[in-house]
């Protein structure tokens, strides 16, 4: 239960942060209005208060998953997208002919600041006592993988800086003295990065089909928006790395090193949801399938490899 003080959302009642296993981690993957299956996933944990993990790390859409989930606020995910991301002051493809970006985030994160759509970070606080959580962004220099850890003071910069489309939106977000975009340029499925850190339990939360080794419809439909003669060689690397990135995850995934456990989970289906652009129908349907094999992970003998304690 939630209610407004002095035009903040705060948590009426206790956010007591239940003890993670120490090499349990959730890597959560973007993927823009699809990650809709992925709240439905978390929003299911969170109605069993399930959050065994002591390393959270997502990319983009998925760090903006952890985001509600590390605050436990069930729904938060699902309204952004089905509200905010939906706006026509959110995302118009022919905003650059005015010098805008296609994608404005700036108006995004100021409604994220509204009591509506805000963050609990009192609770967050509480969560993170006994955990770490990373949000993937690419540093534009070099576009190489950076991992941002979110404080109360800096979380929504973060937050927009792992989700910052390159192109899409121009400038990227300075932090420091690096400027740095969507963490799904570099590195779309952190999954080495959670082993290479002591995780050994591993699930990831996928918003593509499992096992599917595909040229990545993010990477080609940012192509297809901004490719120019200019600017197509540099799109044409960042997909070609994007695609080597996303493809070396995948190897990772199918053949783990032998002291790790992967669980992954992924809609059985291509999803109805799109990067951007769904339908409320599309985005309720995939939620649903979301939610649904969340709790269907809960009822299975795989959840018990995450709840010891």
């Amino acid at each position: 239960m939630y209610q407004l003080k002095n035009n903040t959302l705060t948590n009426v009642v206790s956010c007591p942060a239940t003890t993670p296993i120490k090499d349990a981690a959730l890597v959560v993957e973007g993927g823009g209005q699809r990650g809709i299956f992925t709240a439905g996933i978390l929003d299911s944990w969170l109605a069993h208060d399930f959050n065994p993990f002591s390393l959270l790390i997502g990319t983009s859409a998925g760090a903006q998953n952890l985001s509600s989930y590390m605050t436990k606020q069930s729904g938060h995910a699902k309204r952004s997208i089905m509200q905010l991301s939906k706006h026509p002051d959110f995302f118009d493809i022919k905003r650059p002919l005015s010098g805008r970006n296609t994608v404005d985030l700036d108006w995004y994160f100021d409604r994220v600041n509204d009591p509506e759509y805000q963050l609990n970070m009192n609770c967050a606080q509480a969560q993170l006592k006994n955990r770490q959580l990373l949000f993937s962004a690419t540093n534009i220099n070099g576009f190489c993988p950076a991992f941002l850890e979110p404080t109360a003071d800096n979380w929504l910069t973060m937050l927009k800086a792992s989700s910052a489309l390159p192109y899409l939106y121009k400038k990227g977000v300075a932090i420091g003295d690096g400027h740095y975009v969507d963490g799904g340029v570099a590195l779309p499925i952190p999954i080495q990065e959670a082993y290479h850190r002591g995780a050994k339990k591993i699930i990831v939360l996928r918003t593509v089909p499992a096992h599917q080794y595909v040229q990545s419809s993010w990477a080609h439909k940012l192509k297809s928006w901004v490719c120019s003669s200019q600017r197509c060689p540099k799109v044409l690397d960042i997909i070609t790395g994007h695609e080597n990135a996303y493809n070396e995850a995948l190897d990772f995934i199918q053949s783990p090193p032998e002291d790790a456990q992967i669980i992954e989970i992924a809609p059985l289906k291509t999803l109805a949801s799109r990067i951007l652009g769904s339908s409320d129908e599309a985005l309720a349907a995939d939620y649903n399938m979301g939610y649904e094999m969340g709790t269907q992970f809960l009822s299975s003998h795989h959840a018990a490899l995450f709840s010891e304690h």
